[in-house]
């Protein structure tokens, strides 16, 4: 949501700023990276974009009970993409983080 990303891109440049690339910030979404998030779409803000470079990797996509899934890492549900964001960002193209 916007608010969240208002309060939460402080709290990203803190820590690069502390830590530099030394820690990997992770982000989990139930927005669609390339839909949502750069696409036009009420999740879309001001705050959008710098939060999305200081983040390593987002966990994109709704939680759907029906594709649950124990096995899959770092993601609940068979919908959901763990992406290197700086690598999409880069090449303007969704890279999946694990593959």
């Amino acid at each position: 949501e916007p608010k969240n990303q208002e309060r939460l891109l402080p709290l990203a440049r803190k820590i690069r700023e502390k830590f530099g690339y030394k820690k990997t910030i992770w982000c989990y979404s139930g927005y669609v990276f390339d839909i949502d998030l750069l696409g036009n779409s009420r999740a879309k803000c001001e705050y959008t974009l710098p939060l999305l470079e200081n983040i390593d990797v987002l966990v994109d996509g709704p939680f759907i009970e029906s594709l649950k899934n124990i096995s899959l890492k770092f993601r609940g549900s068979s919908n959901q993409r763990v992406i290197d964001v700086q690598k999409s960002l880069r090449e303007n193209n969704v890279t999946l983080y694990l593959e």
